[in-house]
């Protein structure tokens, strides 16, 4: 059964080794290092395997676990809100 929805991770996550073994020679060397990190930092985001912070209520015991994000400008998220946060800060 196919998701629903499809995310850029998953776009990135099926493909980006694809896209470096055919059109990587065309990308300027000076950039690949940084496009690397840009990337690797997107799959990882949000993902608890990389880390998390983990709250407990004192009162009932019950926990969450919320996962750290990349705080990238290229990560479709972290991304978005970095750009929701300057357009409010322009009003």
């Amino acid at each position: 059964m196919m998701k629903e929805k499809i995310t850029v991770k998953d776009i990135l996550n099926d493909n980006y080794n694809d896209f470096k073994n055919k059109y990587w020679n065309k990308v300027p060397k000076y950039m690949r290092k940084h496009i690397d990190e840009a990337v690797s930092k997107a799959l990882k985001c949000s993902d608890i395997k990389y880390g998390f912070a983990e709250y407990k209520c004192e009162t009932c015991g019950e926990s969450t676990k919320v996962p750290f994000t990349c705080k990238s400008k290229f990560c479709n998220r972290c991304g978005r809100l970095y750009t929701m946060k300057w357009a409010e800060k322009q009003r």
